[in-house]
């Protein structure tokens, strides 16, 4: 095994110390969705990292990490937020979904970029002891390289180094989006390489290497000695015999193990490739096993890269003419070479671009040689399609894992390639699959990657700030409903308030199907009946000097609204002072409403003694008949109870008129304005607990200016309360508002059979309308969605449900209740299998 010395002396912050004396700082790219999007988006995506290759004038190394997800804390985490009386169930449901995903290795990919500072040197001192500074800086030098002396840093190398760092980081958000990293980031990127094919590294909390102030100072200058703890880094036991592979063996829980690994290099790219369609990073995450990729360049200036490229064209044409002078035909490659010098200097003068000397190295590990063998074939076949050849170098490995630690050289020199910045940006760093919150519940696979949905995520995370309002979109039977209810169970499991507006009766027998949620249930009916008269009577209930001031403004509205009473109208007045006269009684309610305006019928002047008359008349017709006793309390009944963790409002037989009707339906609209100050009542709960507010058949509402007002005013004030709004509906078009789609901060579009709903559904999901992305969501087969995450990622998911109890009782189709009540007696004794529908016999 070659001789490297540790390329690592120390590090902090987000800046690394090497042992020749340079300093990197390393950042960590957000990542971004690919997939879905438009060609002019992915030129774009493709363009800003053109910019920064081509402006950044610095060396840099790019790395792809698999970081292995931990299921155990997701699952503790889950478990911790259990409340009583799910917890039982939350428990068995959680465990299935371990279950499902036990043996199965579960990464997300990370991304970093390094960037080489210029060298830093110490200022401000005399000429005759910064001669002698330099003298003892070379023995600092030498006696680092040769580790016989404890290694030294000035303290001023670390300010100067922050202070040019701060430079690099500005430059470089200017093109990416980028986060500094920490010492813990570093700590893991350097360690996790020695555990390699054994799974994810034991991790150190809170672990940085140690340096202590020297006991003198040099030229007044303070210096700090790091520890050699660092080399506590690098565990384990290297057999490097293979000459293909690198074999590790570390002691874990209670036994050694082996790890295998091979360092890959790509020795050769297509000059002439088209983009979009030769993304050689991004293509990596095709794999259903996590691949690593370390990108070195080396920057060099367009002047100088015409030099060169001159100087490469008289060599190749000095070899050309010995060859002529000896009789012997020019060879194919030197006749190519020239050929390809000649292009570059070309392309060089026209476009004026610096030249990156670019080093590629993949790592494939596992935990034998036959998989690892077998992986590397499979990244071989990969790369082959695209034209790009792939070498495993004999003796190399070593070097390999070493050039791919944060802050080393480049060890492998045999694979440099001249790239322009635009043959580097087509790699796509950054690009992934990824979707989901990588923690909460998961609630389906995407491809092979788990989707993972933390309910409240987006008001909580600082970086986002964003709603946690949702939408579910699709044709019937599609699996939106499915969905939607899947989401909201997994909310009550921790501790969330849910309340659902259910117009077709289909989670009534939820209680029933599902005994834990008994005792937490309260079920609603809404139905023209004196039992459910004023159930919507906004001037029940009210507690608050908020929900007074709401109530008051809503019960006008309503019976403006009913008695045709424009604002400003004299008739309003006489509405707007009887309602503000009765708030201040004991029990206020929309039928003492109407009694005050009778007992102030006197002191109507007699010109509009009529009128008032008659809209008494009107509004006590409708108080006494049909869904209006819905809306007239007298005082007796009691508000809604909205304690419970989940309530379902079942809503018979809304009637809503169209867009141009302007008569018809007016009860239905005068509803909706009670079931909006309903909804506000909820959301404006306390904020400790967040609650999600669920409108089935949302569709309904959106079609009237009415209904879009209550989701507008719903979705826009949900983050600031804790709250959210999930929307369900069979039509696109009618979520295309500008408010409600620009708080939507999830979307799940399910199949939309109609090619203009899948064009709209396009447009919600933020991708383009073209011909495939239509297909797509044509084609989606039942349970299947286009997802769109809080990042705006966009990919597909498979909605799954691992427990059979929920998905007989989140089953919509006509008839199931029927059938499953009856497959139900069929199967005493037979164990259902979590994670499919089948039954198997014990």
């Amino acid at each position: 095994m070659s001789r490297i010395v540790f390329p690592v002396k120390y590090f902090e912050h987000n800046l690394v110390f090497s042992a020749d004396g340079s300093v990197s700082a390393y950042y960590e790219l957000y990542p971004f969705h690919y997939d879905y999007r438009s060609t002019d988006d992915q030129l774009s995506l493709h363009s800003s990292l053109e910019a920064f290759y081509w402006n950044i004038n610095l060396d840099t190394h790019t790395l792809v990490i698999p970081e292995f997800q931990n299921l155990s804390e997701i699952e503790e985490s889950l478990k911790e937020k259990m409340v009583e009386p799910l917890t039982e169930a939350g428990h068995q449901y959680i465990q299935a979904c371990m279950d499902h995903l036990a043996g199965k290795k579960l990464i997300n990919y990370r991304f970093f970029i390094g960037v080489k500072l210029k060298d830093t040197q110490v200022k401000g001192i005399p000429i005759f002891k910064e001669l002698i500074y330099l003298l003892k800086d070379f023995k600092r030098y030498l006696t680092d390289r040769s580790g016989t002396d404890v290694p030294e840093i000035f303290v001023e190398e670390i300010q100067a180094a922050l202070s040019k760092e701060k430079f690099v980081y500005t430059r470089l958000n200017g093109f990416l989006d980028v986060r500094r990293v920490t010492a813990t980031d570093l700590e893991w990127l350097i360690r996790r390489g020695f555990y390699r094919g054994l799974g994810e590294i034991p991790r150190r909390q809170n672990w940085k290497p140690q340096a202590i102030p020297a006991p003198e100072t040099k030229h007044n200058k303070k210096v700090i000695r790091p520890g050699r703890d660092i080399l506590t880094l690098t565990e384990g036991k290297f057999d490097n015999s293979y000459g293909r592979q690198l074999v590790v063996e570390q002691h874990l829980d209670g036994e050694w193990k082996k790890g295998y690994m091979a360092f890959l290099t790509i020795s050769h790219i297509p000059d002439k490739s088209h983009f979009p369609g030769i993304e050689w990073l991004y293509c990596l995450q095709k794999l259903s096993f996590p691949v690593e990729a370390s990108i070195r360049t080396e920057s060099i200036e367009y002047s100088k890269a015409i030099a060169q490229v001159a100087n490469k064209k008289k060599e190749l044409k000095a070899e050309d003419e010995h060859a002529m002078e000896s009789g012997e035909d020019t060879s194919f490659h030197i006749v190519n070479s020239r050929q390809e010098a000649l292009e570059l200097e070309n392309d060089l003068r026209t476009g004026k671009f610096p030249l990156l000397t670019t080093s590629i190295v993949l790592c494939v590990f596992a935990d034998n040689e036959q998989d690892l063998n077998l992986r590397i074939q499979l990244v071989r076949d990969l790369y082959s399609d695209m034209m790009i050849q792939i070498e495993v170098p004999y003796g190399d490995q070593w070097r390999g894992f070493n050039e791919m630690i944060p802050g080393a050289d480049r060890y492998i020199t045999d694979y440099i390639h001249y790239m322009e910045p635009a043959a580097v940006a087509a790699s796509m760093i950054g690009a992934t699959k990824q979707l989901g919150d990588g923690q909460g519940h998961l609630i389906g696979m995407s491809h092979n990657l788990p989707v993972f949905f933390q309910h409240d995520r987006g008001p909580k995370d600082k970086r986002l700030s964003t709603t946690a309002s949702a939408a579910f979109i699709g044709s019937l039977g599609a699996g939106k409903s499915l969905g939607a209810n899947l989401l909201a169970y997994q909310a009550l499991l921790s501790g969330s308030k849910v309340l659902i507006f259910d117009p077709k009766d289909e989670r009534g027998h939820w209680p029933e199907y599902l005994p834990e949620l008994k005792s937490i249930t309260r079920i609603v009916t809404l139905r023209a009946s004196i039992e459910d008269r004023g159930k919507l009577d906004p001037l029940i209930g009210i507690k608050t000097p908020s929900e007074k001031a709401a109530s008051a403004e809503t019960a006008k509205r309503i019976l403006q609204f009913l008695a045709r009473a424009s604002d400003g109208t004299y008739e309003a007045i006489v509405i707007g002072k009887a309602v503000d006269y009765t708030l201040e009684t004991a029990s206020p309610s929309m039928m003492q409403v109407l009694q005050v305006l009778r007992d102030g019928l006197g002191t109507v002047p007699d010109k509009k003694q009529e009128r008032i008359e008659e809209m008494i008349d009107v509004l006590s017709y409708l108080a006494h008949s049909g869904q209006g006793q819905l809306l007239f309390g007298d005082g007796t009944q009691e508000a809604i109870d909205l304690s419970q963790p989940l309530t379902i409002l079942q809503i018979e037989d809304l009637q809503l008129p169209e867009e141009s009707q302007t008569d018809f339906g007016r009860m239905g609209i005068a509803l909706l304005m009670a079931i909006s100050d309903f909804s506000r009542r909820f959301s404006n709960q306390s904020s400790d607990h967040f609650k999600m507010v669920v409108f089935d058949e949302s569709w309904r509402l959106a079609k009237v200016r009415e209904g879009r007002a209550i989701l507008e005013e719903l979705v826009r004030t949900g983050r600031s309360k804790n709250a959210a709004i999930y929307l369900i509906s069979q039509n696109a078009k009618d979520l295309l508002g500008e408010e409600i789609r620009s708080n939507l901060g999830c979307r799940f579009v399910f199949r939309c059979r109609d090619q203009q709903e899948a064009e709209a559904a396009c447009r919600i999901l933020g991708i383009d309308e073209n011909e495939e992305n239509i297909d797509k969501i044509r084609n989606l087969s039942t349970g299947t969605c286009l997802m769109s995450d809080l990042e705006k990622r966009v990919n597909e998911v498979e909605i799954r449900i691992f427990d059979e109890r929920l998905f007989h009782a989140f089953d919509t189709r006509p008839g199931a209740k029927r059938i499953e009540k009856r497959e139900s007696k069929e199967e005493q004794g037979i164990v259902i299998h979590r994670t499919t529908r089948k039954a198997i016999v014990p």
